[in-house]
């Protein structure tokens, strides 16, 4: 039997140097010694940077010449105009490089 997806590109970070992201997520002991998953209350926002880095990692490899070129001339339309333009940043279309992506909960 043949797998339904097809593993393309992996992008892995590593996020436990910030102390933060460390700590937002660990196994710990409550009062009466029994074992648990504490979570913190910022890892929605970390876990949302995470994706946002893995996403910035992923784009050159995947996404069609054309978003990237889109991207770029968005980019330097930025820089040569140092900011005095007022160009709002491109997003590529993530639909046109990825049929589906899957988080790993571990």
């Amino acid at each position: 039997r043949r797998a339904k997806y097809r593993l393309v590109h992996v992008v892995r970070t590593h996020r436990g140097a910030d102390d933060k992201a460390f700590r937002c997520a660990y196994q710990q002991e409550d009062d009466t010694g029994r074992k648990g998953v504490f979570l913190s209350k910022d890892l929605m926002a970390i876990a949302g940077e995470t994706l946002k880095t893995n996403f910035t990692a992923l784009g050159p490899l995947v996404l069609p010449v054309s978003e990237q070129i889109l991207f770029f001339m968005t980019l330097l339309v930025k820089k040569l105009f140092n900011g005095k333009v007022n160009v709002k940043p491109y997003v590529p279309d993530s639909k046109l490089a990825f049929e589906h992506f899957c988080i790993h909960a571990g």
